[in-house]
């Protein structure tokens, strides 16, 4: 069966959209590894392609609207086109994290490391599964997993909760390192903030797909809150 012009411009978008998912994830994760190494070079990388994910962003912005003026998509089609923008926020969002990373990275020039860095690189590939299970839920149209980003959040706090503990820490034996930890808190509240955007992408994914709304990311708060 011959595709409609309108079913070629929404596969056309979706595609731009898979493509600016993978740069801004690759942006955020180049970012986390030049943190870790405290590699300027690298940092430097990093904000040119925040630069290519603002670009595509808009490019996704402008292909959804053209479309909808031009092919006036009703009900299943509009409710996923304009998914697809408000998604292309979301991955923009992830991409300006990586950049003010990419900053910090450069703020810290002449300072060091004075731990083993475990928590944010865990931290950092959190936020990627969630985004990859977001992503998948909207492009393929497969929920399955959606279940497995409230594990993954609760996982998140926890390990966050942790770092935040063994910074304390750190802070009461030396006086010598309070703007590092400071970066430390910082870029750990990038990686929640990049994995917020996924649950966002996710809700956005369940509506397109089934046209109900629903809210992810509380069925493990109450599960916490019922231990307290």
């Amino acid at each position: 069966m011959m595709r409609t012009q309108l079913e070629f411009y929404m596969d056309e978008i979706a595609g731009k959209l898979e493509r600016l998912f993978e740069l801004a994830l690759h942006a955020f994760m180049q970012s986390m590894q030049a943190f870790e190494d405290l590699d300027a070079e690298l940092a430097s990388k990093v904000r040119d392609i925040s630069d290519d994910v603002e670009e595509l962003a808009n490019k996704v912005e402008d292909s959804v609207f053209e479309t909808i003026a031009r092919r006036q998509p009703v009900a299943s089609d509009l409710r996923r086109l304009s998914t697809y923008h408000i998604v292309s926020y979301n991955l923009y969002r992830v991409g300006r994290y990586a950049y003010k990373i990419a900053h910090i990275v450069d703020l810290a020039q002449g300072l060091e490391h004075y731990k083993e860095l475990e928590s944010l690189p865990y931290l950092a590939g959190l936020a990627k599964q969630t985004l990859g299970i977001a992503m998948k839920a909207l492009l393929e149209n497969d929920l399955s997993d959606i279940d497995e980003l409230e594990k993954l959040e609760a996982e998140s706090d926890r390990e966050t909760e942790e770092m935040f503990e063994e910074i304390t820490e750190f802070l009461r034996k030396r006086t010598d390192i309070t703007q590092m930890s400071m970066f430390y808190v910082v870029v750990g509240r990038y990686c929640e903030r990049a994995a917020d955007q996924a649950f966002a992408i996710a809700e956005r994914a369940i509506y397109a797909v089934t046209g109900k709304k629903k809210k992810l990311g509380l069925a493990y708060k109450r599960e916490d809150a019922g231990l307290h």
